[in-house]
């Protein structure tokens, strides 16, 4: 009777969250999300039902430079822990990131905190679902904008950092708000799949006192993240591991489609990434792993037209798995999600 009343209670909880998903959401929003190259080393950034699939706490560091052909356009930093604790069925994360664009024009910083539930269908199979609730500063620095009405047709720029016309600054540059996002996660030995939802409460993330008929929201940012892990040649320790990411955001959408391949403790990945109606990236992926320390490396090969001026994008990844509850017995995980926990 108890485990009936366990199951009822989980799928109560799921239920709840599908219904606060569709409460919270809102179509009318504009602007887009930083997503790493490496995702799968922070996944929880993407969908937040992957916090917790690692029973030891996994200690995850990630830095991007983007377009190294300007100096300091767009750096990511990243810092984070979660863990997931099996007497409870529940996992806890937190993630700092903080996103710096246009070397300084605008930085958004973000503390989340996340929570997931996982369902076991059976020993080998679940279902986990995770919520997020973070709190996020943007600081925009106006001394660094050029706005039309400040460039003479001959003479170019002749002032910074005051909107004109219709779109008045405010005396704001810092904004601070929720944000809150949501994700499922279906785990077996041979599949996994996994839908998020982020920004559901459709923050207003605006600087100017007219912002335009459409407002400045930020926008539901939903995403799809598919893959499988199967052995390859007759060591175990050989394995190709393909995934897909699709990510939208109001009219625009990013496809992520790669296959990774490790080979004890080294691995490698070759992706493909493309922009809504062209072909964006080549990525090119490098680890290694020592114990419960791994190191990830991976460079963006730009193919659309910017490529003689972007020089590409790299990124580095740092995690640390700690076995921080010594009387729990060793987990044999029999689930294809081992590209997440490394």
């Amino acid at each position: 009777m108890r485990k009936k009343t366990k199951r009822g209670v989980s799928y109560l909880i799921l239920c709840f969250w599908a219904v606060s998903l569709f409460y919270f959401y809102s179509p009318s929003a504009q602007a887009q999300d930083h997503i790493y190259s490496q995702y799968y080393k922070v996944p929880e950034a993407i969908n937040p039902a992957f916090s917790g699939i690692s029973e030891n706490g996994r200690i995850g560091a990630a830095f991007r430079s983007q377009w190294s052909g300007f100096e300091n356009a767009y750096r990511t930093y990243s810092l984070g822990y979660n863990q997931y604790f099996r007497r409870i069925n529940s996992g806890f994360g937190l993630l700092a990131m903080v996103d710096n664009q246009g070397d300084g024009i605008l930085t958004q910083s973000k503390v989340s905190a996340f929570y997931s539930y996982r369902i076991h269908i059976n020993s080998k199979t679940f279902i986990q679902s995770g919520i997020e609730i973070g709190g996020v500063q943007s600081r925009l620095d106006w001394s660094k904008l050029v706005f039309g009405n400040q460039i003479d047709p001959i003479l170019g720029p002749i002032g910074q950092g005051q909107a004109g016309g219709d779109g008045q600054r405010t005396s704001e540059d810092s904004k601070t708000y929720l944000d809150i996002g949501f994700g499922l996660l279906f785990s077996s030995p041979s599949f996994f799949a996994g839908f998020g939802l982020k920004h559901l409460n459709n923050a207003n993330v605006g600087f100017l006192d007219n912002p335009g008929p459409s407002g400045a929201r930020y926008p539901v940012l939903y995403s799809l993240l598919i893959g499988t892990d199967f052995q390859v040649f007759s060591n175990d320790q050989n394995r190709l591991k393909p995934n897909l990411l699709f990510a939208g955001q109001k009219d625009l959408y990013q496809l992520n489609v790669g296959l990774h391949y490790t080979f004890g403790q080294w691995s490698s990945g070759l992706y493909y990434r493309h922009n809504s109606s062209f072909s964006d990236a080549v990525q090119v992926h490098f680890g290694f792993n020592f114990e419960n320390f791994s190191f990830g490396y991976s460079f963006d090969f730009t193919l659309s037209k910017l490529a003689d001026h972007t020089k590409g994008a790299h990124e580095f990844t740092l995690l640390l798995q700690i076995d921080n509850n010594g009387n729990r017995r060793n987990v044999n995980y029999s689930d294809c999600l081992n590209l997440f926990r490394h």
